[in-house]
């Protein structure tokens, strides 16, 4: 069988309903998703969305950001059962999202990158940001595939930092240390295919993305910045133990980032 599959950091989840809708008129099979955000103590808008539309919803939360009352978590989605999920955390204590208040800030808005001009000073909100890394074992009707997503933390320009090889080197391992069963893993790593980062995931699994160049959509913010550099292909596709077929780009208005489209065979 065919299966569709789609990358997409949604932009702070801004458009669930056009999300949904470009899930159903794309039938999209299984998507990973970045950003998805809502009020803490509250369900992701998107739930209720897909679910409506027949689809399964998991989520894993990185972390509550209190000062603006934000849950930031990443989440797949499928139209076939979810048999089970499992979540991983990076730089978190307790192994679970942190509840990150005003008085952990270094000043005030730093976590939403609402900061001075300090060249190389973004890369700090990686010490107060916990990350997940989620896992989801869907039942196609060709048998188990394991779907993993996750959101590296980010940096000034996009330069590789230690926190995104760290997280790498746990992705290895997961999927090194895990029943080799077809595996997707797709993200938004906030680092290009050429890095240390990428290259430590591509010794367990193969990267769909290491020839693209570009996949933040034209309305990005920093596409405004001309000082910022061209060629961030920060969105990345990988695959083991399953058939690919295909990866593709395309540009909607409903996220800052381009939606990436891949076809596998199992």
């Amino acid at each position: 069988m065919n299966l569709k599959h789609l990358q997409l950091n949604s932009s702070l989840l801004r458009s669930p309903e056009k999300i949904t809708d470009f899930l159903v008129d794309n039938q999209i099979d299984v998507a990973s998703f970045q950003e998805i955000c809502y009020p803490i103590g509250k369900v992701s808008p998107l739930k209720a969305l897909v679910e409506s539309k027949k689809y399964f919803y998991v989520e894993g939360v990185h972390f509550h950001y209190h000062p603006n009352n934000q849950t930031i978590a990443t989440a797949i989605v499928s139209r076939f059962p979810i048999l089970d999920s499992h979540t991983w955390y990076f730089n978190s204590p307790s192994f679970s999202p942190k509840d990150i208040t005003a008085s952990d800030q270094l000043f005030p808005d730093l976590i939403n990158n609402n900061f001075p001009n300090f060249p190389a000073s973004r890369g700090l909100i990686n010490e107060i940001k916990s990350r997940c890394i989620l896992s989801a074992l869907v039942q196609t009707p060709s048998g188990l595939v394991r779907f993993l997503t996750t959101h590296f933390t980010v940096s000034d320009l996009c330069v590789e930092t230690s926190q995104m090889y760290q997280m790498s080197l746990m992705i290895n391992s997961i999927v090194k240390n895990s029943t080799p069963i077809p595996t997707i893993f797709s993200a938004d790593l906030n680092i290009r295919p050429q890095s240390y980062s990428v290259t430590k995931i591509s010794e367990v699994l193969t990267c769909h993305t290491a020839d693209f160049t570009d996949t933040l959509s034209p309305s990005h913010k920093v596409k405004q910045n001309n000082i910022f550099p061209e060629g961030l292909a920060v969105d990345h596709v990988f695959s083991k133990n399953i058939r690919h077929l295909d990866t593709k780009e395309i540009v909607v208005d409903f996220s800052e980032h381009q939606a990436i489209i891949s076809d596998f065979e199992i």
